[in-house]
């Protein structure tokens, strides 16, 4: 199976911004509001044994969207430090 080409720019779009989220918050402080941020997701606000499915899509989506920072935050750590080929290349 042959896969097709990377779209480069798009790519670099992708790495730009993950360097954006790291600047952000890869720094003590940008941790710390992130965590803060995090710890306020919305939780079900129904009447006890009462079953809300938006109630439960809105608190998902927001998890989702701190899962996603956090992934993207890690791929730019990695992208960030030295490998192999970029010490021998560049």
């Amino acid at each position: 199976m042959i896969l097709p080409a990377p779209d480069t720019k798009a790519v670099e779009r992708a790495r730009a911004e993950r360097r954006r989220l790291l600047n952000l918050f890869g720094s003590a402080e940008g941790q710390q509001v992130l965590a803060e941020l995090e710890a306020h997701l919305p939780v079900f606000q129904g009447q006890p044994g009462h079953y809300d499915p938006l109630d439960a899509m809105r608190r998902d989506a927001h998890r989702e969207v701190f899962l996603v920072i956090r992934h993207q935050l890690k791929l730019a750590r990695k992208e960030s430090q030295p490998t192999p080929y970029n010490e021998n290349h560049d």
